[in-house]
């Protein structure tokens, strides 16, 4: 088993403890039914697909991070959900969005923006501006 392979097991072994708790919050936010939003930082999905659920059919969700194997996990997972029509996976970085200004309706980052090392502000900034007003 590779280390990539052992970490998204962790994550999925891990995910039953947050899951709820992410799904309330996603919830609370009131997303609009066919919005587009991106999930900055969604590692394997797993939230990516609850914002999917979220948005409904009409809406789409653009899960974005640095690992290809991760996303190659999520692209899996939004197959075996029925939700591949709602959802697309971009390799980037949060730091430098590869997104034009105001090209989604929200955004999300559940566990990225705000963690050490990196300062939060040039991140939230970064995602502010893919944000329409």
């Amino acid at each position: 088993m590779t280390r990539m392979d052992t970490y998204i097991q962790a994550l999925l072994e891990t995910n039953p403890l947050i899951e709820q708790t992410a799904r309330s919050a996603i919830q609370a936010l009131n997303l609009p039914l066919g919005s587009g939003g991106l999930d900055a930082g969604c590692g394997i999905g797993l939230q990516t697909l609850q914002l999917a659920e979220a948005v409904g059919s009409t809406g789409y969700v653009t899960g974005l991070d640095l690992s290809p194997e991760l996303l190659a996990y999520a692209r899996e997972m939004a197959e075996k959900a029925g939700l591949s029509g709602s959802l697309s996976f971009k390799t980037g970085d949060v730091r430098k969005l590869p997104f034009e200004y105001n090209s989604f309706d929200w955004a999300w980052s559940k566990d990225c923006v705000g963690y050490a090392p990196l300062e939060p502000l040039p991140l939230v900034q970064e995602l502010r501006r893919v944000v329409k007003p």
